[in-house]
């Protein structure tokens, strides 16, 4: 390790358990590239990362590339018709493969020397390797990838020893009752062509604090308040080995959700009927660190895929970035209106996104500063506390011991 790096890691807080109020982190964890080549693997490289949606792939030979930890990676629907993830280095000279080059047969083809694998992949062809080309097919193999389905999203870990996926989203599934009996559909998010300059973690601060809307989010977030009477914002506690942090917020009136000025009453996507009357009436936020961001609403969920870069670069897609990351019933996508009902939500998002890009490039420059502080959570900002926690569990587990 470098001196620079041992330095941050000697003066990261103790991780006392997800039970125990975790303070903020040092603002270096923020600012320096050599941090964040420690979380790539520290964080990226051993937690389940969200890549996509199964309907994204829904007949034999579809595949989709993926960046996972800065490792290139392709999940696949094999000919047998399952799911499979591997990494996309040619294991001849080491050239990564995609999903858009030429694909004969569905197959996966270097463009170097047009070494070919097929979706669990083996190796099948290898031109003028003469007698050898028997034993390399026995051989050579792209390297798999542990993969788990949850709810439609596809998720992969590097780390072959990482502890099974779905059991540390536990307290998530009660979110799910009701939505998966109304025939629902994907409408992935349109990939994002540039990154946001701030780290990754202030994304996910910001998405996950429910402080900030009343202040930040006049006029688009004040139909779903954290505080409303003697009901306000919902934190639900933080257990040791969960993957999820989860809060919920109720609206002003039943079914509301996205339209043209942020959340509103008149939502554009129709309520989900099959949903519990307590869910048509409140909003959930759902977050799967280290990349996924979902949100429980009556007629939709949304997501969010993040893809950090650098240390001060963080691809995101959405509609509050570009477009989509929608989870809906079949019958809403089939509306003849369903086009401008879309338009109408990415418009009240952008709205919502045009307020917190300011308040994220300030958070990151205050992250530079000397002046910045070592702790200040209020009761608003308890899933700030867990996330933390979630992190420096991860952070501790993967530092050297000595």
């Amino acid at each position: 390790m470098s001196p620079e790096l041992r330095t941050i890691l000697g003066a990261l807080p103790r991780y006392a358990g997800n039970e125990v109020a975790a303070p903020m982190l040092p603002r270096h964890c923020y600012t320096s590239p050599e941090f964040f080549a420690f979380e790539r693997e520290a964080v990226f490289g051993r937690s389940w990362v969200c890549v996509g949606r199964t309907d994204q792939l829904p007949d034999p030979g579809d595949c989709l590339a993926a960046s996972v930890a800065g490792e290139p990676v392709i999940v696949a629907r094999t000919r047998a018709g399952r799911l499979h993830a591997m990494g996309a280095v040619c294991q001849h000279r080491g050239h990564v493969l995609s999903c858009d080059a030429d694909r004969p047969n569905g197959l996966l083809r270097c463009p170097l020397h047009f070494w070919t694998y097929d979706l669990d992949g083996r190796l099948v062809g290898a031109p003028r390797m003469g007698d050898m080309l028997a034993q390399l097919r026995d051989t050579v193999r792209l390297p798999p990838v542990r993969i788990e389905p949850w709810h439609g999203f596809i998720f992969v870990n590097l780390d072959p020893a990482a502890p099974p996926l779905a059991p540390s989203l536990a307290k998530v599934e009660p979110c799910w009752e009701g939505y998966e009996d109304a025939d629902l559909v994907t409408v992935p998010p349109v990939v994002a062509a540039t990154p946001v300059p701030w780290n990754w973690k202030v994304q996910l601060e910001n998405f996950t604090d429910a402080y900030h809307p009343e202040f930040v989010h006049t006029g688009t977030h004040d139909f779903a308040p954290s505080v409303l009477g003697n009901d306000g914002v919902a934190f639900t506690p933080m257990q040791d080995g969960d993957n999820a942090i989860l809060r919920s917020v109720p609206m002003l009136h039943p079914d509301g959700g996205m339209m043209r000025e942020g959340w509103g009453a008149e939502a554009m996507f129709p309520p989900i009927g099959s949903l519990s009357a307590e869910q048509r009436a409140r909003l959930s936020f759902a977050m799967i660190p280290p990349n996924l961001q979902l949100m429980f609403a009556p007629g939709a969920v949304s997501y969010t895929l993040l893809v950090p870069t650098a240390v001060d670069a963080t691809f995101a897609s959405s509609d509050r970035v570009t477009g989509g990351g929608w989870i809906l019933p079949r019958s809403t996508v089939e509306l003849p209106d369903f086009a401008e009902r879309a338009a109408a939500v990415r418009e009240g998002a952008s709205k919502i996104w045009a307020q917190d890009i300011p308040v994220n490039n300030a958070m990151q420059a205050g992250k530079r500063s000397r002046f910045m502080p070592a702790e200040c959570y209020g009761p608003l900002e308890t899933t700030l506390v867990q996330f933390n926690a979630w992190l420096l569990r991860a952070y501790h587990r993967a530092a050297p011991s000595d």
